[in-house]
């Protein structure tokens, strides 16, 4: 298992740790942050279980999605890895706790989940960077983001959608209030005119075919 280490600069490729394998649907795929979209952002670090809040009515949007036919896969950074805050081992726990709650909800499957450990710029794999994207279309048959949509709270979701030819979609919880207005700065006006705005997850999915 790779373990942080503050002293090395080299971007650290991302792990995905569920894949819905042969469940892969005929739908585009929907790529979704996690924090401020799926579980509440309070503005500190989710790395278990106790501290995974889900949004109210976004795991069972995420298993609607899934009725629906659409691909879907949790892209996130986790830079809290490389700070030392918590571990890989960590995020894979909040996460089996995340799944078990989408289980719940009648979603058995997603095409998969990736993040990455550090939140640095220069990381080809940290937002609005498109390295897990690559890596996932790369790794996961029929995931094309250019034909899909990735949904996020801030500016850095919404940057990274338009870098890998996905339609951005902000949320309005989390950051997503604040990012709103910023997208009203002039540096954004070609993202303000792709992105398309929903109040929460749920809602986004109800406008899906």
């Amino acid at each position: 298992m790779w373990q942080a280490n503050n002293l090395n600069p080299q971007p650290t490729p991302p792990k995905i740790i569920w894949s819905g394998g042969d469940q892969i649907r005929s739908k585009c795929v929907i790529g979704l942050d996690r924090d401020g979209v799926i579980n509440r952002d309070l503005g500190t670090y989710c790395f278990s279980p106790a501290t995974f809040d889900p949004i109210p009515g976004s795991i069972e949007a995420i298993a609607e999605l899934r009725r629906k036919g659409y691909k879907i896969v949790i892209i996130t950074d986790q830079g809290g890895i490389e700070k030392g805050l918590y571990t890989q081992e960590d995020v894979d726990l909040t996460h089996d706790y995340m799944f078990r709650l989408l289980g719940e909800a009648g979603c058995t499957s997603i095409d998969g989940i990736y993040y990455s450990a550090s939140s640095r710029k220069e990381d080809i794999y940290a937002k609005p960077n498109t390295g897990m994207f690559k890596k996932c279309e790369k790794e996961v048959p029929g995931i094309r983001f250019k034909e899909g949509y990735y949904v996020g709270d801030k500016i850095k979701d919404l940057k990274a959608a338009m870098n890998i030819g996905a339609r951005p979609v902000l949320v309005r919880t989390g950051y997503g209030v604040e990012t709103e207005k910023e997208l009203n700065k002039w540096t954004y006006r070609k993202v303000k005119q792709r992105t398309i705005i929903f109040d929460n997850l749920a809602e986004f999915v109800e406008s899906l075919a």
